[in-house]
């Protein structure tokens, strides 16, 4: 069976701050309908990523493609017309302004249905006239999944979806996230700190440690190999070891 086509591809990507990278010459794809896992300790180099694939931080070095248009170089909001949204760390949501007054800020031509986005987060129908810093740190979050949601994105960069909040509610939205990469044919990166959490809902995880990447695989096996993520994390591998070391897995 054929691949189905990467979404988004990062090759070679080197980014950092006042020049020094905290990412080096990272590569990793991601197709249409997949989750892809990008986990590692603090300071490995994950919302940098994010950030210079969506052009909030510039590339040092290599080549970013989503659904075959290049990015690097283009500004944020044409990035997002691309088909590329960030959920960014700390939600990125308007505290003063009502849940409807966000979601109307957020909405664009061409986006989708303000009342299908809503489905995927019914809590969120009661709570519409309500200030968002008057919500739960769980109703944000949903908010700000919505707000990207409402892009039209084919391509979905969640970072750190659960700062700050219980496991509970993290839980309960990971699987939506499943669930619209499956309906959407979306491509999903999702950095998560909960490992088990994040790995079963994703097809497949790379470990960063130092801005390089550590460890590779099918989530459902690494699942089975803790041993080999934990010690990803403090930049141990195994020569021996069935996944990647370094690169993108197949």
């Amino acid at each position: 069976m054929t691949p189905p086509p990467a979404a988004l591809e990062i090759s070679g990507l080197s980014a950092g701050y006042n020049g020094v990278p905290a990412v080096r010459d990272l590569s990793i794809s991601v197709a249409q309908g997949e989750v892809l896992a990008l986990l590692g300790p603090n300071g490995a180099g994950k919302t940098t990523t994010l950030l210079a694939a969506v052009g909030l931080l510039p590339a040092l070095r290599g080549s970013v493609v989503a659904l075959g248009t290049p990015l690097r170089g283009r500004r944020v909001e044409r990035t997002a017309r691309a088909g590329v949204s960030l959920v960014p760390a700390g939600r990125g949501v308007f505290h003063q302004l009502t849940v409807a007054e966000n979601l109307r800020l957020a909405r664009r031509r061409g986006g989708a249905d303000l009342d299908e986005t809503l489905g995927h987060f019914p809590p969120l129908r009661p709570l519409l006239g309500r200030r968002c810093g008057l919500l739960s740190g769980g109703e944000q979050q949903m908010l700000a999944l919505a707000k990207a949601l409402l892009a039209g994105p084919r391509v979905l960069l969640v970072d750190e979806l659960s700062l700050g909040l219980a496991p509970l509610a993290v839980r309960g939205l990971l699987p939506t996230i499943r669930a619209l990469a499956d309906e959407r044919r979306m491509a999903v990166v999702l950095v998560e700190q909960h490992l088990d959490l994040a790995l079963s809902v994703a097809d497949r995880a790379v470990v960063l440690h130092h801005g390089r990447v550590a460890l590779a695989g099918r989530a459902a096996e690494l699942r089975e190999r803790r041993d080999l993520v934990e010690a990803a994390y403090f930049g141990h591998t195994d020569p021996a070891s069935p996944f990647e070391p370094s690169g993108s897995a197949p």
